[in-house]
């Protein structure tokens, strides 16, 4: 990232911190975002915003006597001080905190220890950075390796010799960090990704039971407006509006390089992270270091990785087959698969797409298909069309999207969506396409 592009990321993701109010900076108007009325059954509820952080501090003091444990997230299984923090935020005001001590610490107001008050964040600095919840009279809750979640004297002995600070949040974080200040937001893409807060992550999964980072974009964008992206970061980040960092808002995706990966999968500079934008210098994404759907604040951390924003809001189709396709996404492949069930083909996927849609049958074999309807150049095409790829042994066809993407079955991703021109295998084997009527 050049000089540029890092201080406009910075006045974008930082807040001017005078008279306790945060203001955001945004150097552009922003602009009408697109309404969507689709998902509204079934979504979930997160209760309306508790301010009152005196019943964290209560929830803590319960938690008194619950063993450590390094990954811990409940009562039953442990904590570690920052899991405890997590936890009893969540509980008592539906507030997301972040998991990593540091990354809490990064939240909130430095205020003088004679002036903390309960629900007060304290920080120890030991081998490891510790967080503990301020109870009042010099007391916090903390969790040590030894003794699990104790109450301590952040004055005294070893917890008042690596005692560093105490940080209060601010009214306008509980207010980011909690899912009711989106799920009424005019952007469909934030009102649909409260949806999947608190779904694990995993790398890979693309399922709604487990998921990643790109995963989680593309499913969100599909559902709330009929937006049909690729799979994977490095797809995304070519589709799309490319966006100026002081012209983010809200809806807008945010994608980071070498980060939240592990090293060895993918190379140096490449796109590994994407969440999408919420305002106010917060973002919502599937985390790998939080283990699940998260609202996160745009910290040094993202802010060194930040690599480009994308607007994908022009990109809606609205189209019965193409909504039958996507239902679909991920199915196996299976050679001669021409179901769900057993998996797709290429030929399989397009033919019974077709037919499911518009109750259209189309040849089963690609050649045969390839005969069929009105011969179409690239430059005229339109979603629905039919297109057709160079294979080794016949032709693979798949069905034209928009914006240079479509649907097809790929042996080494099942049905999935590529890019007709950054697409590793398809870009150079492009062989025409057929309308069907």
């Amino acid at each position: 990232m050049d000089k540029r592009q890092k201080q406009s990321l910075i006045l974008l993701i930082s807040g001017i911190a005078a008279a306790g109010v945060f203001f955001y900076v945004l150097f552009s108007e922003p602009a009408e975002t697109p309404q969507n009325e689709n998902n509204e059954d079934n979504e979930r509820s997160f209760g309306e915003l508790d301010p009152d952080l005196d019943r964290v501090a209560a929830a803590a003091e319960e938690l008194i006597g619950t063993p450590f444990e390094s990954d811990g997230t409940d009562p039953e299984n442990g904590f570690n001080s920052s899991g405890l923090i997590q936890y009893a935020f969540e509980e008592e005001t539906g507030i997301r905190m972040p998991r990593l001590a540091a990354h809490q610490q990064d939240l909130g107001e430095t205020v003088p220890l004679e002036e903390a008050q309960r629900g007060d964040l304290v920080f120890f600095e030991a081998d490891t950075l510790m967080t503990g919840m301020y109870i009042g009279d010099r007391q916090a809750i903390t969790v040590s390796t030894s003794d699990g979640a104790v109450e301590v004297d952040v004055t005294e002995g070893f917890w008042g010799d690596h005692f560093t600070e105490v940080r209060r949040l601010t009214d306008e974080e509980k207010e980011a960090l909690h899912p009711s200040a989106y799920t009424d937001h005019e952007h469909p893409a934030v009102r649909e990704s409260m949806q999947y807060l608190d779904t694990p992550y995993e790398f890979g999964g693309s399922t709604l039971e487990a998921f990643d980072c790109s995963f989680f974009v593309q499913e969100v964008y599909r559902e709330a407006g009929d937006v049909y992206l690729p799979r994977v970061t490095i797809d995304q980040v070519e589709t799309g509006e490319e966006i100026q960092p002081e012209e983010t808002r809200p809806g807008d995706v945010l994608y980071f390089s070498d980060v939240d990966v592990e090293d060895s999968i993918r190379e140096e500079g490449e796109v590994t992270h994407a969440g999408i934008y919420l305002g106010d210098g917060f973002m919502i994404h599937a985390s790998r270091t939080e283990n699940k759907t998260q609202i996160s604040r745009l910290n040094d951390y993202w802010e060194d990785a930040y690599t480009e924003t994308r607007r994908f809001d022009e990109m809606a189709v609205e189209s019965d087959l193409l909504r039958t396709a996507a239902d679909y996404l991920n199915v196996p492949f299976e050679t001669g698969g021409s179901n769900p069930e057993d998996g797709f083909n290429t030929s399989g996927f397009v033919s019974y797409v077709f037919d499911e849609a518009k109750d259209l049958t189309l040849p089963d074999r690609a050649a045969s298909m390839w005969e069929t309807g009105t011969d179409i150049g690239r430059d005229s095409l339109e979603p629905e069309d039919v297109v057709f790829f160079e294979g080794s042994n016949s032709l693979l066809p798949g069905i034209y999207i928009g914006h240079d993407l479509f649907f097809i079955a790929s042996e080494s991703s099942g049905v999935t969506i590529r890019h007709l021109e950054y697409s590793d295998f398809f870009a150079d084997r492009f062989e025409g396409a057929r309308r069907m009527q």
